[in-house]
């Protein structure tokens, strides 16, 4: 369940960084916040990835 709650959170930070990114700095540092959304994207794969092995385990 840790992980499902995890990949929430990935996703919600990522929503928040494309959010911060385009209305607060006004596009600024839009390459910087591409590069965080891609890795926040691999971590979710990871924790999507630990999800499936434990829960299709029990």
């Amino acid at each position: 369940m840790k992980y499902v709650i995890g990949l929430y959170i990935v996703m919600a930070i990522m929503v928040a960084v494309n959010l911060i990114s385009e209305f607060i700095l006004k596009g600024e540092y839009s390459a910087i916040a591409s590069w965080v959304i891609v890795m926040l994207f691999l971590l979710g794969g990871v924790l999507f990835a630990n999800a499936r092995y434990y829960l299709t385990r029990k």
